[in-house]
């Protein structure tokens, strides 16, 4: 294990991604606020819209914020590390104090205020109890949560409402005021209030149901379109979602599409990663991969009247389609320097799991890499969310390596359109993705000249490991059989990384776990680093401190980006050479290494 980042940026090209960091991050309001990290900043903090005036800038993570509906107190979860692990605190939004409340502890969860702001509620996932809170005295109420489900809390009805659902069972939606079961859904993703009406949310589409009768009012279903934001109000829906691999807008009313328009800026793709209705009018928080996130009025979006950003940056992305070898097409959206002319350094990567679409979003190392000659495509292969259901059903399961075959058939695309070569490749992936990148280099270690695995589960075999790998079961399928386990040995990174033939040699490889990581162990990325090196290959392990699986500071995001654009710039000759490795495993382990799996 290195202690410190094995690969080292050029120092221009540090400057660069340094520079392209310190963009704001906004996030849309909500009640008259916003959680945003400002420009220069390095933590997120909770700000007055648009003002922009603090409220509280803590030096801990913010997972999620909820303010009262009178706008005097916000209900925050505060986790000191990146493990995602958060307590309760309460902002006085006048004075900016704090109150935590270190028994109550969350992870995401709901919050739901009554409606004079006076009390609040809250299952608290990691406490595992439902707690009632008066914010004024402390005084609180406890009850527990049912063991081995999940109960999540809304707004809608006098009360609230609650999803309560279990393994194996379908979620059912109660009002809580009448403790009357409003319907039964696959699953149900978020709930809002909708004029008299609520808008349910359930994985496939949306459902407006009256609160009195439990009847459907209307039904909204489109399986070509994956929503990724959703905000209403009165009888006004507002869907952020993704078709044929671009981001679209939709409006509806009464659950008839009004309108629909791709989502570009300044004549490129460009992503609504998320809407909200507040100060008076729909909002949609608009990127690209050089274009940092800004708020926009989303009917200025539909109407095509949002003016462009100023750019500064010497770039242009693009779409094209490579044949997959069966024949279907694999979009690819690839972001170049604008006079770049054949082959440059190109780094690719995916998703391509758990129906999540890989979409040009804003990634300062993106326009830091573009300024230096280099390329970054987006491959949205089978199994992630881009193409609608039947494409995220192509790559899930028993059809995993469907996905792999995608990623290679685009890497082998973009050699031949003259845009890289094999030796100017680099695969780089996180979670899903690194399993994914590392399957493909290794299944075809001519394809690229190094992969990057970022917290990805790289034993398939061994998915009980992780600390939520008995989730990820649908997704890649049951070791636990003969015919899953025989599927998945094919797949697995570690299973080929061990079966490699003697005398090939394989990509260079860089494995990075994540110190603070709650979701992903760190082993399978030691085994796989040891199976390397002992064929002979260059193979480093990294772990990188103070990041974890969710949001990061950007001091731990700027180490993290550095590390790979050093480890690329190496790859592809770039850089200054690569490091020769020992055929011997790696070094000893840190010791909570094999703890935390």
């Amino acid at each position: 294990m290195t202690s410190g980042p094995p690969y080292q940026t050029s120092p221009a090209l540090d400057a660069a991604l340094a520079r392209w960091e310190r963009h704001a991050r906004p996030g849309l309001p909500q009640a008259g606020y916003s959680l945003s990290r400002l420009a220069g900043r390095t933590r997120y903090g909770i700000y007055r819209f648009p003002e922009q005036i603090p409220v509280l800038e803590p030096d801990e993570h913010i997972l999620r914020m909820a303010p009262s509906p009178d706008g005097a107190r916000i209900a925050v979860q505060l986790a000191d590390t990146a493990d995602e692990d958060a307590v309760l605190g309460i902002v006085d939004a006048a004075t900016g104090e704090l109150h935590r409340y270190p028994e109550i502890r969350c992870r995401y969860d709901e919050v739901l205020w009554q409606a004079d702001s006076s009390r609040l509620e809250v299952a608290a996932s990691g406490s595992g109890r439902l707690v009632d809170l008066d914010p004024a005295s402390g005084e609180r109420r406890e009850s527990g949560l049912p063991h081995g489900g999940r109960v999540r809390l809304f707004r809608g009805g006098r009360r609230g409402l609650a999803a309560q659902s279990r393994p194996g069972r379908p979620t059912e939606l109660i009002d809580r005021a009448t403790l009357r079961t409003l319907g039964t859904f696959p699953g149900i993703v978020r709930v809002l209030p909708c004029g008299d009406a609520l808008l349910v949310q359930d994985g496939t589409g949306l459902q407006a149901l009256h609160v009195d009768s439990a009847t459907v009012r209307w039904r909204w279903a489109d399986p070509d379109i994956r929503i990724t934001s959703l905000a209403a109000h009165g009888d006004d829906v507002l869907i952020a979602g993704v078709r044929e691999g671009r981001s679209v807008l939709l409006r509806l009313v009464e659950g008839r599409v009004v309108e629909h328009r791709p989502v570009r800026c300044g004549g490129e793709p460009a992503v609504a990663t998320s809407v909200a209705y507040d100060t008076g009018t729909f909002h949609a928080l608009v990127e690209g991969p050089t274009l940092p996130p800004r708020p926009v009025a989303a009917e200025d979006l539909l109407t095509g009247r949002a003016a462009a950003p100023q750019r500064t940056d010497p770039a242009r992305t693009t779409r094209l389609t490579v044949p997959a070898d069966d024949g279907a097409e694999v979009t690819v959206v690839l972001t170049s320097p604008k006079d770049a002319e054949g082959p440059a350094p190109l780094i690719l990567t995916c998703y391509g799991g758990f129906g999540v679409p890989s979409l040009p979003e804003f990634e300062p190392t993106v326009p830091a890499w573009t300024e230096h000659g280099g390329r970054y495509a987006i491959a949205q292969i089978r199994g992630g969310g881009e193409h609608g259901t039947a494409w995220r059903r192509a790559g899930r399961g028993h059809n995993k390596q469907r996905g792999i075959a995608d990623l290679a058939a685009a890497a082998r695309g973009l050699v031949d359109a003259g845009l890289t070569r094999a030796d100017l490749l680099v695969l780089a992936g996180a979670s899903h993705g690194g399993v994914i990148v590392t399957a493909c280099a290794l299944a075809d270690p001519g394809l690229c000249a190094g992969v990057v695995s970022t917290a990805a589960p790289l034993d398939l075999l061994n998915l009980d490991a992780h600390p939520l790998g008995r989730r990820w079961i649908g997704e890649f399928g049951d070791p636990g059989t003969a015919e899953g386990r025989a599927r998945l040995e094919a797949v697995s990174p570690l299973s080929r990384a061990e079966n490699l033939a003697p005398g090939i040699g394989p990509p260079a490889f860089l494995g990075i776990v994540l110190d603070e990581d709650s979701r992903v162990a760190a082993d399978d990325t030691d085994r796989l680093v040891t199976a390397l090196r002992r064929k002979g290959g260059t193979a480093e392990l990294w772990r990188a401190p103070r990041t974890g699986h969710g949001g990061n500071h950007l001091d731990s995001l700027h180490r993290l980006g550095a590390t790979i654009l050093g480890f690329a710039e190496q790859a592809t000759g770039s850089g200054v050479p690569l490091p020769t490795t020992p055929a011997a495993p790696p070094g000893t382990r840190c010791p909570d290494e094999t703890e935390r799996a």
